[in-house]
């Protein structure tokens, strides 16, 4: 397997009941194996790995293989619990160098005005936009090297009664997951502080914003088990000068 996280889907079959996956730790990196889909206990798929000369059952969600030599191999082996009752049985497992989720960011869409901090609720809101974000991470392996593979998941909400939304971005080869996220236009909202930005002069701003709350984790892991950090977004619905003064000379 290439070195990487590996999200593995694939299908047992009566012709092929057993599937066995090796992954090299090249660097002496931490290995991860975790069942992002029920229980291993349960599932009709029984998830073993090799170790100190016999199979052992996967019995937790993740499994993490620590202090490795470099070059030593981890060998996962996918079998049947039970008797084929139908002829295929489909069957997920994440496989791989252990993801480190080194730094994340929800960036402002390029050009626009911030509102500054103290002039909204909350008085910092760590992204602004108009119309669209773009949602940014950084991966590695346990040893700082880039890692391909991680996923991590942006959880953003406008409110408790609004409905949750979520975008999972991927790393590439350079260990980076950039993802696009278009919003649309906001109509509405509440009215920030008049602030005085310098464009062509001293411009007086108005505006109008509405708040989401968003937080980031490590889905590679599976779901979030600690508690988050909360960033807030200021979706700006309108913009408008209302007064200006002009440079001097």
């Amino acid at each position: 397997m290439l070195d990487k996280l590996h999200s593995v889907a694939d299908t047992l079959t009566v012709k092929h009941p057993v599937h066995y996956y090796g992954f090299v730790s090249h660097r002496g990196q931490d290995v991860l194996l975790y069942a992002p889909v029920g229980d291993p206990v349960t599932n009709e798929w029984k998830t073993e790995y090799y170790e100190n000369g016999e199979w052992v059952a996967q019995t937790l969600n993740t499994k993490i293989f620590k202090d490795l030599a470099p070059e030593a191999e981890v060998i996962v082996r996918i079998t049947l619990r039970n008797p084929l009752l139908g002829s295929t049985l489909p069957y997920t497992v994440r496989f791989g160098s252990y993801p480190v989720l080194k730094s994340y960011e929800l960036l402002d869409e390029p050009g626009v005005i911030r509102i500054p901090s103290g002039y909204t609720n909350p008085d910092w809101l760590a992204t602004q936009i108009y119309k669209e974000a773009v949602f940014e991470a950084r991966f590695t392996d346990t040893k700082g090297s880039p890692l391909e593979g991680g996923m991590a998941i942006l959880d953003l909400s406008f409110g408790q009664q609004e409905p949750s939304i979520e975008h999972i971005a991927i790393s590439d080869s350079n260990g980076y997951a950039s993802q696009r996220i278009e919003f649309g236009r906001c109509y509405g909202g509440v009215k920030a502080q008049d602030f005085v930005h310098k464009q062509r002069g001293f411009n007086t701003w108005r505006s109008h914003y509405k708040v989401a709350g968003y937080t980031v984790h490590n889905f590679s892991l599976g779901p979030m088990t600690a508690t988050p950090r909360i960033f807030f977004m200021g979706h700006i619905c309108t913009q408008t000068v209302v007064r200006t003064v002009a440079p001097r000379g």
